[in-house]
């Protein structure tokens, strides 16, 4: 026998090493062998076949007990043979795709990430892959990396033989991409993949639906009512539509299915707030509540608590009694009022304790009472922090005599971060002459306000444990200057004057900001970013506004 048939009977040593499950062995048996074979004096196509062959017999045998062990979750150990396996051959797609749901089961991310990247640059010219990588880049929240392995993939393809699916695909990698760049351009991007989508597919809802809310957050209502007009006609509308349709109707003055569709909220099918189960019955509006107890639940943010109390006197007067359970920080601030209203914290309250004969939501307090254009608005100033801590706080942070701003640019929640303003957008203030300014956003260090040269920021905020402290410090301000946020709420129901920032695609709720005020608080003025993110188009307009404000302040004394 030859050199080469000698040492090919050597292959039996690590193929039982395998087939025993004995990987560490054999696969220092396996490149012991390949060594060999490299060594093999007057190196021959012969030997290079031996070689190969045995690298495709080794690794279709690894693969075969590395997806046993992935379908059997066992990944740790899968994750061994697969890294063997990508050793002898790293093109092996199938294997390397296996090899990063291995990776990802095992949080090694940083791992993921890497060999995800790799994959991306071994199939440029392979769209199955690359379809492959842009969606498990979007799993991984890398949501820059998907857009652009998505358009290698279009190149590919060709955009005229992209399905409504893929569209649909682009569509929300834009989307997800313009929260990071925040550029209109990548909402528009987003939107014409949505209706590209729906275009293809017009009997698809979640494709209109999709198309409609960044629509919505364009602040192009006509080009909403297009495909909402579609989802009515497919009329197939789940609780998630039926929501934002509510929301798409207050925009445009459409009241009445407002009041018909707003509770869709509450059996949202994705990123529904908790709603805890409440005993009795939930009240509609057409039950008489003359001889009954009324429990208002709150919901949302803070801000929308501040809202909703303004209605309080109207609803005291349908029912015997009222009880309404808060947030822990606001309850401090409600307990003691003049309606007689019954204030509990939900954090401390059991409502299953309490005794009542029908209860409701608190943002289906507006839609219940029928509410409109004509009556919607809760005026100013009904809520009343308390008297002596009014004048405490005074004594404490406002004891000049210099026109006072308090400013508020991030919300206390996640929300939207559309609606938060950066601190150095604020600047103009600094320019203004006998002001003191007041910080109101919860959570920020002073040195953040070290930009500020000429009017230095009272950070006061942090000093205030609950909303009655805030309230009390807010009401000491002559003026109010704030994002969408929970201060600006407050700040309308105590009424303090208030201007009001708002981003150029704003929440839907604001249904009409082209007045003097923002139609629910009658003392916060509304200024509208010419574009997105633009801050200074409106701050110019407001600072100088406070300027003739400070004027004529003085001018009155």
């Amino acid at each position: 026998m030859d050199e080469l048939s000698l040492l090919k009977i050597e292959r039996a040593n690590w193929s039982i090493l395998l087939d025993t499950q004995n990987f560490y062995a054999a696969f220092q048996a396996y490149n012991i062998y390949i060594e060999k074979l490299r060594n093999i004096n007057g190196f021959s196509d012969k030997v290079n076949n031996e070689i190969q062959l045995s690298k495709k017999f080794f690794q279709l045998k690894l693969n075969i007990f590395a997806d046993k062990f992935l379908n059997e979750k066992n990944y740790a150990q899968a994750v061994e043979l697969y890294n063997y396996a990508f050793k002898i051959d790293n093109k092996d797609i199938n294997s390397i795709k296996n090899y990063i749901t291995c990776l990802e089961k095992l949080n090694h991310h940083d791992l993921t990430l890497m060999l995800l990247k790799y994959l991306e640059s071994i199939s440029a010219n392979n769209p199955d892959a690359l379809k492959y990588v842009y969606s498990k880049y979007f799993t991984l929240e890398h949501y820059t990396n998907a857009l652009e392995t998505m358009k290698k993939y279009i190149a590919i393809k060709g955009e005229e033989n992209l399905t409504a699916a893929e569209y649909d695909d682009l569509g929300i990698f834009y989307e997800k991409y313009s929260n990071i760049t925040h550029k209109r351009i990548d909402r528009e991007n987003s939107y014409h993949a949505f209706a590209k989508a729906s275009d293809l597919a017009p009997e698809v809802h979640d494709y209109a639906n999709n198309a409609t809310v960044i629509a919505h957050t364009l602040g192009d209502i006509e080009l909403a009512r297009k495909y909402w007009d579609r989802i009515l006609k497919i009329n197939k509308m789940n609780n998630e539509s039926k929501y934002y349709y509510s929301m798409f109707c207050l925009r445009t003055g459409n009241f009445e299915n407002w009041h018909k569709y707003y509770d869709g909220r509450l059996k949202k099918e994705h990123d529904r707030p908790y709603y805890p189960e409440l005993k009795n019955t939930m009240w509609n509006g057409t039950q008489d509540l003359s001889n009954s107890t009324l429990l208002i639940y709150c919901e949302q943010g803070y801000g929308d608590t501040f809202w909703i109390w303004g209605y309080m006197p109207r609803i005291c007067k349908l029912a015997k009694n009222v009880i309404f359970i808060v947030q822990d920080s606001i309850y401090d601030l409600l307990k003691d009022n003049e309606y007689g209203v019954k204030v509990y914290s939900k954090d401390t309250v059991n409502s299953d304790d309490l005794i009542y004969d029908f209860y409701i939501f608190s943002m289906s307090v507006p839609t219940v009472l029928k509410l409109d254009r004509n009556n919607i608005s809760v005026g100013e100033g009904y809520i009343k922090p308390d008297t002596e801590l009014i004048n405490s706080i005074k004594n404490k942070y406002f004891s000049d005599n210099k026109f006072k701003i308090g400013i508020s640019f991030k919300g206390h929640t996640s929300g939207n971060a559309s609606r938060n303003i950066d601190i150095k957008e604020f600047l103009l203030l600094d320019e203004l002459e006998n002001i003191e300014i007041y910080n109101f956003t919860k959570g920020i260090s002073d040195k953040e306000f070290e930009i500020f040269k000429k009017n230095k920021v009272k950070n006061i905020v942090n000093d205030f444990k609950n909303f009655n402290e805030t309230a009390a410090a807010l009401i000491n301000c002559d003026l109010i200057l704030t994002s969408d946020n929970c201060i600006l709420n407050l700040a309308g129901a105590i009424g303090v004057k208030t201007f009001a920032l708002f981003n150029w695609a704003y929440e839907l709720r604001w249904f009409d900001l082209s007045g003097d005020n923002v139609i629910y608080y009658t003392n916060v003025k509304p200024y509208i970013c010419d574009d997105l993110d633009n801050w200074q188009s409106v701050m110019t307009i407001a600072v100088n506004d406070i300027k003739n404000f400070i004027q004529s302040k003085q001018e009155s004394l």
